[in-house]
């Protein structure tokens, strides 16, 4: 039920807009800072209460490690030496497999090349060089076999050689095979000398034959070729050997 009207009651005369306060607007208000509170999300009786929070032991502060002792400080290996292991001991020679077929011997020494520069700007107390390069070739097809034998002029080089070419991916030459380094049969540049000195290869060209480099290349110094075997002609014109200058 609506309640009764008070006839005591005071007589109501509405305001006009001219006779309401002027409250300034929000962006007028000039607060010093520091004194606007914190808006509350939670009842004054919860923000006193403190928060169960789980804890796990797996993540609890570790106590630091002991300093090194002096006994293990001597035996940890000076930053100036070599301090990688080879895989391959005391292996100088290395077989590169899975070659593109359609490279050609001047390929392999460019890549050789490229790889003994980039090599010897950072290292200088061994050198990364190589004397030795065979290339196998089918002489019907003229095309690689595949695979081809290098020598270093020492074991650091060719494990140099095997860290950044071993698993490599040929995509950059436009191909999708692997490469794989591995330990070669014959080892030093004198085990190929004595083993393809006396060879007899029918191709029609120096090319496919196996070449020493004098002096051996670092990427820098400019060498020469010499062949190994002998080019036997198809036509039966005998013998002939060769040197080339790269």
């Amino acid at each position: 039920m609506a309640l009764p009207l008070n006839p005591k009651a005071p007589e109501f005369y509405p305001k006009t807009r001219a006779q309401e306060p002027n409250f300034p607007s929000r962006s007028t208000f000039s607060v010093k800072p520091g004194k606007l509170r914190q808006p509350r999300c939670l009842p004054p009786r919860l923000l006193k209460q403190k928060v169960w929070v789980h804890k796990n032991r797996n993540f609890l502060p570790r106590k630091p490690l002991p300093p090194p002792k002096e006994s293990e400080l001597k035996s940890l290996p000076s930053p100036q030496e070599d301090t990688f292991k080879s895989l391959f001991g005391d292996k100088t020679s290395v077989m590169i497999r899975n070659v593109p077929n359609i490279f050609g011997r001047k390929d392999l020494l460019r890549i050789l090349d490229n790889h003994c520069r980039r090599e010897n700007k950072v290292r200088q107390q061994t050198p990364s060089s190589y004397d030795f390069l065979y290339l196998p070739m089918d002489f019907v097809k003229h095309a690689n076999l595949g695979y081809a034998f290098v020598n270093f002029t020492s074991s650091v080089a060719a494990e140099r050689f095997r860290r950044e070419y071993d698993n490599f991916l040929w995509v950059d030459f436009g191909y999708k095979k692997i490469c794989k380094i591995s330990v070669a049969k014959y080892q030093g540049k004198e085990e190929y000398y004595q083993h393809f000195k006396d060879s007899r290869f029918p191709c029609h060209t120096d090319v496919y034959l196996p070449v020493i480099l004098s002096p051996p290349s670092d990427g820098f110094t400019r060498y020469s070729l010499r062949t190994l075997g002998y080019r036997v002609s198809i036509r039966g014109s005998g013998p002939r050997r060769g040197i080339q200058v790269a």
